[in-house]
């Protein structure tokens, strides 16, 4: 099983998401966390399941329908790269 590392940048959207949602829809602060968090133990063992990003090295997975997780593996550990806002510009 391999180990998660978060970024600080990754904590910090994290975070944004979570204020965000307790602002705004608080039922779905338990949704989003459920997400998440099955889909970091979905890549402990499974590194691959999410397609490449466009920035080699990275992949990238869809949280839910607004937010996606970028992570990279080095040297059997997970990075936590940045989680970013689904409707948003970004170039990963």
């Amino acid at each position: 099983m391999m180990e998660i590392i978060w970024s600080e940048e990754t904590l910090k959207n994290y975070l944004k998401v979570i204020d965000y949602l307790f602002e705004n829809w608080t039922k779905e602060v338990e949704r989003f966390e459920n997400h998440f968090n099955k889909l970091t133990d979905n890549l402990k063992n499974h590194v691959t399941i999410c397609p490449k990003s466009k920035i080699l090295n990275l992949r990238k997975c869809i949280i839910d329908e607004n937010n996606s997780l970028i992570y990279q593996e080095i040297n059997d550990k997970i990075f936590l790269v940045t989680i970013i806002d689904n409707r948003s510009f970004h170039f990963y």
